[in-house]
């Protein structure tokens, strides 16, 4: 009952942080036709010319605004988590993130494309925030035997809604009712943001960074169960602490530029960051296909509607006409070794082993490969890498897939990741 009961909170921390951020990567795939013509419907009603340069602009913006406010949110994250604690930083990426959700089902009724567009800015940058917030509560607060278990069900998540925006954005679900596409979240944000008021901080940030030896006891209880060993949990995170402090003891005074300026010098440092670094190389191509996968079909000659059920498939799991399904046979495998989890139970999770795809590890092993004190950092300074990798290739991509074709994605995707 104790690993039912944790589980449960785990589930509900991934959810907490992934519902919008899977959903809203991938419902405006599907749906593109119809924001498509959201966009003309709206120029139009202001007697302004929809020209096919001008459309292409406005859409790449649209579309490609997530990862410029992703890439700010990754350096908002140290200030929050860091300095004010995982959960606080938590609370206001999700309520935040909430309000965003709200303006931009407000755009859809005003047929106002710039708060639309603005509004997705601002929910990218409370995903950066309340992503890395998810990752280092499932890390700090899971007991040590189940914390690798426990620390994909971030990913599961995220490929869970992934597959739910997709879904939903078929015509034929909600795809051609993009007001209501859009308020699918704004709900599930509200309750989500309620949830977290009740979890406690982690015991790791509670017993290091603010000295409060028994509300780290109370939170260890919550997260491990009452009949926990809370004295010895605190104890090996004082050992864990007292480890990584050996090699720094102004630890209390380091701030996050020298922090930073550590990752880049000392050089066990910059190994763990171009480790991240080129795990998350690897999942660069995913977005290309996350945002963009419908459009690549139809050029592709694929049926609209096959285009769009193969992108839901992607998410659950360009070549010569004769061979264009081939094309769906490709995209569904790539999103099955991206997320693949296999896990082999023993005693539910206990002392369990798994394999795992590309994607589910990338996210957290920066996570691992340094110590606490620039855990948050490393997360940071990788995910910003990733991120300026996601939007050069993002912005290139459909010029160049319209100049050469299916090559674009060797160039871009396929000789980074080889290497």
């Amino acid at each position: 009952m104790t690993t039912l009961r944790q589980l449960g909170i785990f589930v509900l921390i991934s959810f907490a942080a992934n519902f919008n951020y899977g959903f809203s990567t991938t419902y405006i795939n599907t749906s593109v036709d119809e924001f498509k013509t959201f966009l003309n419907t709206s120029l139009s009603r202001r007697h302004v010319f929809m020209s096919e340069h001008k459309y292409d602009l406005i859409w790449n913006i649209f579309l490609n605004c997530w990862f410029v406010g992703y890439f700010i949110g990754v350096w908002f994250s140290p200030i929050f988590n860091d300095r004010f604690g995982r959960k606080v930083g938590f609370l206001i990426g999700n309520s935040t993130a909430f309000i965003a959700s709200i303006l931009q089902c407000l755009s859809i009724i005003w047929y106002c494309p710039e708060l639309l567009i603005a509004s997705r800015f601002i929910t990218s940058i409370c995903m950066a925030v309340t992503y890395q917030s998810c990752i280092l509560l499932l890390q700090e607060c899971s007991p040590t035997h189940l914390r690798g278990s426990f620390s994909f069900l971030s990913e599961v998540s995220y490929s869970s809604m992934t597959m739910v925006g997709s879904f939903l954005g078929q015509d034929y679900i909600l795809g051609s009712h993009i007001f209501w596409l859009c308020f699918f979240v704004v709900p599930f944000c509200f309750l989500f943001t309620l949830a977290l008021f009740i979890l406690p901080e982690t015991p790791k940030f509670l017993l290091i960074s603010k000295e409060n030896e028994s509300k780290a006891i109370d939170s260890v209880k919550y997260y491990h169960g009452m009949d926990s060993d809370a004295k010895q949990v605190l104890e090996d995170i004082r050992k864990e602490a007292e480890c990584e402090m050996d090699s720094d003891s102004d630890n209390s005074t380091t701030t996050g530029l020298q922090k930073m300026k550590e990752l880049f010098t000392e050089s066990h440092l910059r190994m763990a960051l171009i480790l991240s670094v080129s795990a998350l190389t690897n999942t660069v191509g995913l977005w290309a296909l996350l945002l963009s996968s419908t459009f690549f079909l139809e050029n592709a000659n694929v049926e609209s509607e096959i285009a769009e059920w193969s992108t839901t498939a992607m998410s659950l799991a360009y070549v010569s006409d004769p061979m264009k399904y081939g094309c769906l046979g490709a995209l569904i495998i790539y999103g099955y070794t991206y997320g693949l989890v296999d896990f082999s139970h023993h005693d539910f999770f206990k002392n369990a082993s798994f394999r795992t795809g590309v994607g589910p590890i990338s996210w957290f092993i920066s996570s691992e490969l340094v110590p606490q004190k620039h855990r948050s950092v490393a997360q940071s300074v990788a995910y910003a890498i990733n991120t300026i990798m996601v939007v050069i290739t993002t912005f290139t991509v459909l010029p160049l897939y319209s100049l050469i074709g299916s090559y674009a994605f060797l160039i871009l995707y396929s000789i980074p990741s080889f290497i």
